[in-house]
């Protein structure tokens, strides 16, 4: 069935793109959170570098909420595509929370918040060999580690609520609807 150009401009955008980009905001506010939270509590800074600068740390969190939100897109363009199969099999709704892709969504946004802390500050040190300390030091801190658990935790929660709302979910109705 091929849709015609008019019928297309006035589809709207499928659930699942537009549930992503919340999923994005939702993670960056996670991060920003967390790291509020750990700096607090464990009396540090971000970046533990004073000579690093104040766009190391932003830059490298943006990094990571890049690779989240493509992520999250690229899981929504499958999950429209399993959705369009399902419907042209007659099969329903396609219901799957990929475990896997949700693991490796966090190491790659953890792997982003190191490779690209480590690029800016070599940079803003000029010397190469401290962008390879700066990625020593920030491997196992906190920080890095909260940046991929919460990847992880995000790509979950969007696959659970994909697989619950279905492609097209119900809108809340007024009392007086029902």
């Amino acid at each position: 069935m091929s849709v015609s150009p008019e019928e297309s401009e006035n589809r709207p955008t499928p659930y699942s793109y537009v549930l992503s980009v919340f999923a994005t905001f939702t993670y960056f506010a996670l991060v920003v959170c967390a790291f509020g939270f750990i700096s607090l509590l464990t009396d540090t800074e971000v970046v533990a570098r004073p000579d690093a600068g104040p766009l190391v740390g932003p830059a490298a969190a943006a990094a990571a909420v890049a690779v989240v939100l493509f992520a999250l897109l690229g899981a929504a363009r499958q999950y429209e595509a399993a959705v369009r199969r399902s419907a042209e099999a007659s099969l329903g709704d396609p219901v799957r929370v990929p475990l896997g892709r949700a693991i490796s969504t966090g190491i790659f946004a953890w792997a982003a918040y190191v490779f690209v802390g480590s690029i800016l500050y070599a940079a803003a040190a000029d010397e190469l060999f401290a962008g390879m300390l700066f990625a020593a030091d920030a491997i196992l801190r906190l920080y890095g580690v909260a940046v991929g658990v919460l990847a992880v935790v995000v790509y979950l929660a969007f696959a659970l609520i994909l697989a619950a709302g279905g492609s097209h979910p119900a809108r809340p109705l007024w009392p007086w609807e029902k």
